[in-house]
């Protein structure tokens, strides 16, 4: 299945939640949302998600460095611009929110 963009950029978003949903697979509440997508795609829309996830957090181990507890990256345009070489399809809020959550794991 090709997956629209408010579909991934959906599914983005649950992959990124905080709280309860933290880290969880995303299938429940994608399927709530679309209850039309098969077993096998949801796996694949969360299979996506991990890897913009893990391409963000890869991006600011290999472009950042932490000088006394504050980190120094490649500013946020620069990240925009090479995220969206690889998945045009990201919304300027999961762009935003991806940028954050990023900056947040590598300070951890």
């Amino acid at each position: 299945m090709n997956f629209s963009e408010e579909i991934l950029n959906t599914a983005m978003e649950m992959s990124m939640e905080f709280g309860e949903n933290w880290l969880k697979p995303i299938h429940e509440r994608i399927n709530k949302k679309y209850p039309n997508i098969s077993s096998e795609d949801l796996d694949k829309l969360n299979s996506i998600c991990k890897k913009v996830n893990q391409f963000a957090n890869n991006y600011f181990y290999r472009g950042g460095s932490v000088i006394n507890g504050e980190i120094e990256f490649v500013n946020f345009n620069q990240f925009k611009k090479d995220i969206l070489l690889k998945y045009s399809w990201i919304s300027e809020n999961n762009l935003s929110h991806l940028y954050s959550q990023s900056c947040y794991y590598a300070r951890k």
